[in-house]
C-alpha cells in the first residue's frame, strides 16, 4: 500500500514513515500542500493523511480538492487534527473526509486506522 502524508510539519511526515514503512507501506511525506495536489495524481496514493492546519493551504480545502477529482473521490482521506475538536470532525466530514486522527496519536492507532482502509497484502 502507498500511502500520502500531506502535512507541513516535516516531524509528523517523519514520524508516519517511522511507523508505516517497518510495516510494508510504502509512505510519501510532502510538506508543501499546493504541490502535494500536484503531486498525488502521479503518485496514486491507497491512502491519504492530510493534515487539517496548514499555513499554505487548508487541509479541507486539500481534501474537497481531491474529492472533486474522480481520481481520488473513493481513496480513504484521513483528517489529521490537532485537537479534538467536535467542528473539525463535522467539517471533514463535510469535505468528504473518511476519516479523521487526533494529533498527537499513537503508533497504534495509526496502524489500526491504516489498516482500516488498506488491506496491505
Amino acid at each position: 500500500g502507498r500511502i500520502v502524508c500531506i502535512d507541513d510539519a516535516i516531524a509528523i511526515g517523519e514520524t508516519i514513515n517511522s511507523i508505516l514503512q517497518p510495516q510494508g507501506y510504502e509512505a510519501i511525506a510532502l510538506t508543501n500542500p499546493l504541490e502535494a495536489l500536484s503531486l498525488v495524481f502521479q503518485l496514486k496514493p491507497d491512502l491519504i493523511l492530510c493534515d487539517i492546519a496548514m499555513s499554505e493551504l487548508e487541509g479541507y480545502e486539500v481534501c474537497a480538492m481531491l474529492r472533486h477529482s474522480t481520481a481520488f473521490r473513493l481513496t480513504p482521506i484521513i483528517m489529521l487534527t490537532g485537537k479534538d475538536g467536535f467542528m473539525d470532525r463535522v467539517k471533514a466530514r463535510m469535505v468528504g473526509a473518511t476519516d479523521y486522527l487526533t494529533k498527537p496519536f499513537t503508533e497504534t492507532e495509526l496502524l489500526m486506522l491504516v489498516e482500516k482502509y488498506i488491506n496491505n497484502q
